[in-house]
């Protein structure tokens, strides 16, 4: 699909990024951002013979979009598909998201949702935002984010979260 669509793609093993194409800024970026190597490999579908959790298609934001709406017509029932930021589109295995992980550790605690407050800033924080009692978004955060807010904070550069903590938990 990334081939096809003129878009780069990884996955992660171990301690590296994989890459399934030619090395583009997007995904040096996440390896920067994750602290870790980058490799490229020929034969990406063939290479990842293991459990991923995981892939992330990267390009510019507006082509990328394209992407995201048809591979959510060709597998969106068996995805999760969304973008993490305007030039990552993250590619994982349905119900596995922030709010679906977040659901069972609030059930395991023995805790509602509504005890939860939840800070994001992209797109994969929307269903968490969405699903928590309070869902705040960072100033900075992707203006879908802030839209579905119950409270925007500062941004992560201005101890946004620590903002939050102050507010409403101390």
């Amino acid at each position: 699909a990334a081939l096809n669509n003129s878009v780069g793609i990884i996955s992660y093993e171990n301690d590296s990024v994989i890459a399934g194409t030619d090395i583009d800024e997007y995904m040096e970026k996440e390896a920067r951002l994750n602290g870790i190597s980058i490799r490229k490999v020929d034969d990406f579908p063939s290479y990842i013979n293991f459990d991923v959790n995981k892939c992330l298609m990267t390009g510019p934001g507006s082509h990328l979009e394209k992407v995201e709406q048809i591979l959510i017509k060709q597998f969106g029932h068996r995805l999760n598909i969304y973008r993490s930021e305007p030039y990552f589109l993250e590619l994982m295995p349905m119900n596995i998201d922030k709010a679906y992980s977040l659901g069972k550790l609030l059930q395991h605690l023995g805790l509602s949702k509504d005890q939860m407050i939840s800070c994001g800033d992209g797109f994969n924080d929307l269903s968490m935002i969405q699903y928590s009692g309070m869902g705040v978004a960072m100033a900075n955060a992707q203006e879908v984010v802030r839209n579905a807010a119950d409270y925007i904070t500062l941004s992560n550069d201005e101890d946004g979260i620590a903002h939050v903590i102050n507010e409403f938990m101390l």
